[in-house]
Order: structure tokens, then sequence, then C-alpha cells
């Protein structure tokens, strides 16, 4: 027995076998990627509407909408298989809430959109990682 069974436990290996490349969970995980890029666009457009912080300026919004198309365009990728599009996802997502937090809006949409990507977005594509270009 190694030592990494002794510690963790013995590990199921066909967690790791995968037999389709695109099943629902990945699709459903995608899809949530993507629905989370359109939650900064949403903000920028109503900040612009004067709906959403009205006394902030015009840079943040359009930061957020900027944001927020990089956050679709990391879903895509990571749909279509590429490495690129999981980094530059989770990048714009901690770069967003960095981003809110230094200006100092207390909300919690993008920290709970980090949990949710780690909790629930990841758990199909980690398995997949192999077939990443």
């Amino acid at each position: 027995m190694s030592s990494d069974e002794e510690i963790f436990g013995k590990r199921p290996k066909e967690y790791f076998q995968v037999k389709e490349k695109k099943t629902v969970t990945f699709i459903f995980s995608c899809l949530y990627m993507g629905f989370m890029g359109f939650i900064p666009i949403f903000l920028g457009i109503l900040g612009f509407m004067k709906i959403y912080f009205p006394g902030a300026s015009t840079w943040f919004f359009v930061s957020n909408i900027v944001l927020g198309i990089l956050m679709i365009i990391g879903a895509i990728a990571t749909f279509n298989f590429f490495k690129m599009g999981i980094y530059l996802f989770g990048l714009t997502l901690i770069l967003d809430i960095l981003f809110h937090l230094s200006l100092g809006f207390e909300e919690l949409d993008a920290i709970n959109g980090l949990y949710l990507f780690i909790g629930f977005a990841l758990v199909p594509i980690i398995p997949r990682w192999k077939l990443f270009k």
C-alpha cells in the first residue's frame, strides 16, 4: 500500500476514465460559465441606465462589460476543449471579485460564482483535462 493510499484511502480509478467527451453535466457546466459572464454585462447595462450604482463613473460599467465578455469567451473556449478557456474564465472571475472589493462594493454574486465554479463547473471538467488542447 502506497503512502497516498494510507492517507487518502483508495481512490476510484474510473473517475478519470472518460467514456464520452461532452456529457450533459459538461454542457451544463459550460452553460453555467457562460451565464456567469452575462451577469457583469447586465450590471454594466443597468449602470449605464443609472439603475445600478447611479453615482459610479462610466469606466466602472465599461470594465464590467469587458470582464463579462471575457468570461463568455472563456466558457466558449472551455466548451471547445481549450485549456486557455478555463484559465481565462477563472482569472476574469477573480478579477471581477477583486475589482468589486477594491471599490468597496459589498455584493457577493461574484464570490458565490467562484464557489459554484469550483464546486459545480470543475467537477465534470477535471476528468476531461487530458482532452484539452
